[in-house]
């Protein structure tokens, strides 16, 4: 009977050291700390799309509280991004091929690096989109696009935070 107690102690005492060691950071290498996020490029003609970006990737960062958004020179990482282009794209067309629904395409080079061990986290191409319907208004066109980059800044944080 002795024996049992001794062996589900054993037991025991891993679980509960793996529950002291637990942190919110994931798995990012313990030297990232710090985030950086200056302004995204912009070859689009769009206005105010990349301060719109720049804001929520920013904003993601400051409320998910995993890494703290410091100026470039503070930063352990970097991430940078490029938006290249939005279009729009018809999604629904009747059989009398008249559109009823576009879509908003948002195209983005995004960059994650690492300042101090000079590598490349990650890179990749995000295109997102908005629905808009087909008499939209600008302010509908406008929300479309803020949907679009709604979802790339979720990715870009994603993508920082849990892919490692």
């Amino acid at each position: 009977m002795v024996y049992k107690k001794i062996i589900c102690l054993l037991m025991t005492i891993p679980i509960l050291i793996g529950c002291f060691s637990y942190s919110f950071k994931g798995a990012l290498p313990s030297h990232i700390k710090t985030v950086a996020i200056p302004l995204f490029n912009d070859y689009t003609a769009y206005p105010g799309v990349r301060e719109d970006l720049t804001n929520k990737v920013v904003d993601g960062f400051i409320s998910d509280n995993t890494l703290r958004v410091v100026s470039e020179s503070e930063a352990d990482i970097i991430v940078t991004g490029t938006i290249s282009s939005i279009s729009q794209k018809a999604r629904i067309i009747t059989s009398g091929e008249e559109v009823q629904e576009f879509q908003m395409f948002v195209n983005v080079q995004a960059k994650c690096e690492d300042i101090r061990m000079n590598k490349v986290l990650w890179e990749k191409t995000i295109n997102e989109f908005g629905i808009l319907p087909a008499s939209s208004t600008q302010d509908e066109r406008d929300a479309a696009v803020q949907e679009a980059l709604d979802k790339i800044s979720e990715d870009i944080l994603n993508s920082t935070l849990a892919n490692w």
